[in-house]
Order: C-alpha cells, then structure tokens, then sequence
C-alpha cells in the first residue's frame, strides 16, 4: 500500500480523500459512464485501474504536461492558464 501524500505547502495540489484533484478525474469519468451505462462496478474497476496508470504517467513526467497535452490536442481553451508554482522556504 502506497503512503497517503500530505500537501507540505500552500502550492501542493488539492487532495479529496486519498487522491490529489486530477488523479481523481478519471475515477469520476469511469464512475459516470458505469452509471450512464448501467454497468456500474466494472466501470468502477476500470476508473481504480485508470488512476493507477494516470500516476505512472504524471510521475514520468515533468509537471503541467496534461495540461499541455490536453491544450496541444485541442481540449482546452486559452483562457485555462495557471499561477506558476511558488517555492517555499524550506526547500
């Protein structure tokens, strides 16, 4: 079992439960389409599956890629723009 991440500082991500706000997209993607579908555990299945793999992926790369991704393939607009991420003191 994997350690439950703390936000150390003011510009750690959002957590909700176990999981930071963008691991927990594609849970509640495959969660809504298994009750769109009436299929509504193996979807379920599929969205702890797809948080597994959408780790990996954002751990192997560097941070913002999704966004840039999502931006690149034509999914966001222009006006989706972010605060770059403050360095605390400490590090």
């Amino acid at each position: 079992m994997e350690p439950v991440a703390l936000p150390r500082s003011i510009g750690d991500p959002l957590h909700i439960l176990l999981w930071s706000a963008d691991e927990i997209a594609p849970f509640i993607v495959s969660m809504l389409a298994g009750i769109l579908i009436d299929q509504f555990i193996p979807c379920l299945a599929l969205g702890f599956i797809a948080v597994k793999f959408y780790r990996r992926f954002r751990d192997n790369w560097p941070d913002g890629y999704t966004l840039h991704a999502l931006y690149w393939l034509g999914f966001c607009s222009v006006a989706l723009r972010q605060s770059p991420i403050p360095i605390s003191a400490g590090s």
